[in-house]
């Protein structure tokens, strides 16, 4: 992360960049390129960006990224810049240079780092300073000419410095926590501080064996962070570390793994930025930090999400359920502790069922009941009187039942008016109402992870590439199996039978009794599937997506997180994926061509003020025109809050001209 003059900035993987003027809202930026993005600082008022094969990346307004070429396969980790000159350092002691941001030459390796990677480069006090591998510390006036340094005592020798930052504020303390200069962490929990670059020592006060990936700090204390570490440095030389295990210094930063973190000068207070989109706010308070996450976000692992009375229901560990209208905005319902759910002890798998009842089972046989019911909610007009309405429960309300077996519960169908529950051991339970289980013979031990209907009968998959299907639900028979690998979900997709599971297996059938194994051009676990706009979507583990047109030839898609991928759902259009650590992606396949709406606009202070309404991801252009003929394309802008609304300032320049006309343009 990096910020300058209320404008931050991060950087992430897969190319993703994202930027806010308030640390709240965050609004993606296009990168031109799929590359993780391992760096970001700002040169004068140009941001610039870097990351794996080479990537450069700079802007002058925080919305469009110019993508520079530098023909190399260098990533390039960590970046700098004093007044005149950044600088960008990376693997195979790759060090760049670049007067503007725009161009950049390769600077020949310092001396003493062999082919070591360069961590991280800082610049103050007249010297730039990159660190890297093998406790490696150099230091140069010119960015060109580079002198090693000797590594404090105290360091191992296989030890790696992984970032340094150069802190220019001093409260007059006579420590190094308070003292202006260099700061740098280590891959052994060490930190180590230079008021020139050139002379360094080892802080002794810090007490860690975690990896540290950052490190900042503001006019009288410093922040050390990294894997499941957080550390103040205070005024009196010490070192206070969260989690605090007395509860002492609550609220502390959550235990998590941290790659960034800055001093915001405009709000005053620490930030942290880290795994999985971890974003902490630290405000100092009393000499102390006080940690709150501003983004209420479960980081639960999902298993499914499927769709139920124009809701998303995604569940997963915990006994997690959450809902949500538009993919957007996601509340977590209460499901409570009693009968076969535990809040710590569950884990949901599965979730399906009907527009009269939902079902959520998982872990241990649980299974919770969400009933299509109607209840009367009073509300307060705003001339005081009452109003009740009647508000459905469907999806928000859970009542957990006895376990109707021990064994895991992964998949639920519903077939003839009736209820069907698949799991471990062959397990196949069958209900009218949701709640009375019967034990429905299978020929099969194994597991067995989904269920779906398919013209006038049920099929079953699971384990060592087993199928079942059954006309009536009661009678089944094994279909001989074509492969060994783990038949993880099956879907009906246009009248074709697709099942996807382990080692990128993809099974096609059109009577689910033969079955032909199509190529899917990948060796991930596949997990699930959804046929969004004529093209079939199938999301796997490490962040894969595939995507067909006719269910035979497969590209890979790629996407924007390595996460595993467990579940997908759609409605209106939009694709909906969930996995790992509470992951949520959306997209907007079929794009919504719904007017975009001005709702107000004025121009004041040398702004112009829009206020649009729209639909949620609808993305549209700004253009303008002084004669109603001739139109100026302008910023491309995109309606992200669930609201559908979207607030703009544009400046209107030294003469606005007048009058001025402006449309909003759908971008398809």
């Amino acid at each position: 992360m990096a910020s300058q003059n209320g404008l931050a900035v991060q950087a992430c993987d897969f190319g993703q960049l994202y930027v806010s003027a308030d640390f709240h809202t965050w609004i993606p930026r296009d990168s031109h390129t799929t590359n993780d993005l391992e760096a970001v600082t700002f040169f004068g008022n140009r941001i610039l960006v870097t990351g794996a094969n080479g990537t450069a990346l700079y802007s002058d307004d925080g919305a469009t990224f110019v993508a520079t070429n530098l023909a190399t396969t260098d990533w390039l980790v960590g970046v700098t810049s004093s007044s005149s000159l950044a600088v960008a350092v990376g693997d195979n002691a790759a060090i760049y240079s670049s007067p503007d941001g725009a161009r950049w030459t390769r600077q020949p390796s310092p001396p003493g780092v062999g082919a070591n990677w360069l961590l991280g480069v800082a610049y103050g006090a007249g010297a730039f300073v990159a660190v890297g591998e093998g406790r490696y510390i150099a230091s140069s006036a010119n960015g060109t000419s580079w002198t090693q340094r000797s590594a404090p005592v105290g360091l191992a020798a296989s030890e790696s410095i992984t970032y340094v930052a150069y802190i220019n504020a001093a409260s007059g303390g006579t420590n190094v926590l308070t003292e202006a200069g260099f700061l740098a962490v280590t891959d052994g929990g060490k930190a180590i501080f230079s008021a020139d670059g050139a002379a360094w020592q080892k802080i002794s006060s810090l007490n860690s064996t975690n990896l540290l990936f950052t490190a900042t700090g503001n006019t009288g204390t410093r922040l050390l962070a990294g894997d499941q570490d957080v550390h103040l440095g205070t005024q009196t030389g010490a070192f206070i570390t969260w989690p605090d295990q007395t509860g002492a210094l609550a609220p502390a930063a959550p235990l998590w793994t941290y790659y960034s973190s800055l001093w915001d000068t405009n709000q005053l207070d620490y930030w942290l930025g880290g795994a999985s989109g971890m974003l902490v706010q630290g405000t100092p308070t009393n000499a102390l930090v006080n940690w709150q996450t501003p983004f209420d976000s479960p980081r639960d692992w999902l298993w499914q999400v499927t769709t139920g009375a124009d809701l998303y229901l995604a569940v997963g560990d915990n006994a997690r359920i959450m809902t949500s209208p538009n993919g957007v905005n996601w509340t977590a319902e209460l499901v409570p502790s009693t009968n076969s759910v535990s809040a710590s002890n569950t884990v949901f798998f599965a979730v399906g069922g009907t527009t009269n009842l939902l079902l959520a089972v998982g872990t241990h046989g649980s299974v919770a009941l969400s009933p299509n019911l109607y209840y009367p909610v009073t509300t307060t007009n705003l001339d005081g009187s009452l109003a009740t309405n009647m508000v459905s429960s469907f999806g928000l309300i859970w009542y957990p039942i006895p376990a109707p077996t021990a064994n895991d519960l992964h998949g639920v169908g519903v077939f003839d008016s009736r209820f069907y529950l698949v799991g471990g051991s062959g397990t196949l339970l069958s209900s009218a109402n949701g709640t009375n289980w019967s034990t429905v013979a299978v020929p099969t031990a194994t597991y067995l992870s989904s269920i779906e209907t398919y013209s006038n009968q049920l099929v079953i998959v699971g384990d060592a590439g087993t199928i079942l299907t059954s006309p009536n639900g009661s009678t089944w028979s094994q279909v001989a199996p074509l492969t060994t690998n783990w038949l993880y979900r099956v879907r009906s997709v246009n009248g074709t039978l697709v099942a996807v599971g382990e080692k990128g297996t993809i099974l096609l059938s059109s009577n689910a009794v033969h079955w032909s194994s199509v190529p899917s051009g990948t060796t991930e676990w596949l997990n699930d599937l959804q046929m969004v706009g004529g093209t079939c979507y199938v999301v796997g583990t490490s962040g894969t997506v595939l995507a067909s047109t006719n269910l035979t030839t497969w590209l890979n898609y790629g996407t924007i997180t390595s996460k595993s991928l467990y579940g997908a759902a759609s409605q209106n259009g939009q694709l909906v994926v969930v996995g790992l650590e509470g992951a949520i992606l959306r997209n907007q396949i079929v794009p919504d061509l719904t007017p975009v709406n001005f709702l107000s606009f004025n121009r004041a202070s040398g702004l112009d003020v829009f206020l649009v309404a729209g639909q949620t991801d609808q993305q549209f252009t700004l253009d303008s025109s002084t004669n109603l003929v001739n139109w100026t394309t302008g910023p491309q802008l995109e309606i992200l809050s669930g609201s559908g609304t979207l607030e703009f300032f544009e400046d209107t320049g030294v003469n606005a001209p007048s009058p001025i006309f402006y449309r909003a343009t759908l971008i398809h």
